[in-house]
């Protein structure tokens, strides 16, 4: 009898003999110690080698806000880096056009609206029809592309459209994940059982999560998030302070598996629901809350890193919801639950 192995071996020297380099190259550096060991991995990034033990991986690009004027007629959006799959999209110079929110799960033309409880709607090739390598596709409806109207657009990536079915949960659902974004898109049929349950697909907590009825009536935008109670609710749609609503989440915070629901909006019977997942992920998204001073140029800190969208409610009043981005300016903001402009 015998025995075979094969394997990988990474070049390994000291900084005298290392390699004519190309970008991505990978060695073990003899010369360079980091962290009590010996020796280091770098890695060349084009320009001079880099400790990889010393140096955080960079953040995933799997997000980022992207700004266009309206032509009123068919628009490539491009810039991305990325196909996205999830796209929120809203006109920023007038005060009657509703914030549209697709993504590659349900599916291209499919849109619904934060600012209202409505169910998804499917519009017509006018809408956005495709989600493109570098960007996405629209047509000319008024509300995502009139002419002389400028836009933005947050994008997210998920799997490029590719779900697969998920039975974690009591009820099996349809998930398309990004495990390094900590994002989810999470698709599954209600059965209107309080304690049910549906996998997201993180293998990670989420500490935030938006849940929307897609089919059937009118139903509210519910967000459990990692700052409230895990009997306490916010309305993504609404300008209340946080709630009581056994029948959203069944006062049942998500775990690194599943994500609990009560009989109500998210688990009405045979209603087609969905779900946006979003776990921590270090130097790229975090969630948390802050105490306000009333003083302008409060400074909140302990991120890790710059962020590039900010999403804001305050629970302990009524008052709007907040989005800011770096892309249009720090002090430029715009509200989920309302068709205003750019304020």
């Amino acid at each position: 009898m015998s025995t075979s192995e094969s394997g990988l071996k990474m070049p390994t020297g000291d900084n005298n003999n290392r390699p004519t380099a190309s970008e991505g190259m990978i060695r073990n550096n003899t010369n360079e110690a980091s962290e009590g060991s010996a020796s280091c991995e770098e890695y060349y990034n084009g320009t001079e080698w880099k400790k990889i033990n010393n140096v955080a991986p960079p953040p995933p690009l799997a997000f980022k806000t992207v700004l266009y004027a309206g032509n009123g007629s068919s628009n490539s959006i491009t810039g991305l880096g990325f196909q996205p799959d999830w796209v929120w999209i809203k006109q920023r110079d007038t005060a009657v056009e509703n914030h549209n929110l697709y993504d590659s799960s349900r599916g291209i033309r499919n849109f619904l609206v934060t600012n209202s409880s409505a169910a998804n709607v499917f519009g017509s090739a006018q809408r956005l029809n495709a989600f493109d390598a570098d960007g996405f596709t629209i047509g000319n409806d008024n509300e995502i592309n009139d002419s002389g109207s400028n836009y933005v657009a947050w994008c997210w990536k998920a799997n490029g459209g590719t779900t697969t079915s998920n039975g974690d949960g009591s009820i099996t659902s349809t998930v398309q994940v990004n495990a390094d974004a900590g994002f989810s898109i999470v698709e599954y049929t209600g059965d209107a059982t309080s304690g049910a349950t549906v996998g997201h697909g993180l293998s990670a907590k989420p500490e935030m999560i938006i849940a929307k009825g897609v089919s059937g009536s009118a139903s509210s935008w519910w967000v459990q998030h990692t700052s409230l109670a895990a009997d306490k609710v916010l309305e993504l749609n609404a300008t209340g302070g946080e709630a009581s609503y056994t029948t959203v989440f069944n006062d049942t915070v998500a775990t690194s598996t599943v994500v609990t629901l009560g009989s109500g909006d998210t688990n009405r019977s045979g209603d087609t629901q969905i779900l946006y997942c979003f776990t921590p992920i270090a130097g790229y998204s975090k969630m948390g809350s802050y105490t306000g001073n009333g003083n302008t140029g409060q400074s909140i800190t302990g991120l890790g890193f710059s962020p590039n969208f900010l999403m804001i409610k305050i629970t302990d009043a009524t008052d709007n919801w907040v989005i800011l981005d770096s892309v249009r300016g720090g002090t430029n903001i715009l509200a989920p639950n309302s068709t205003a402009q750019e304020y």
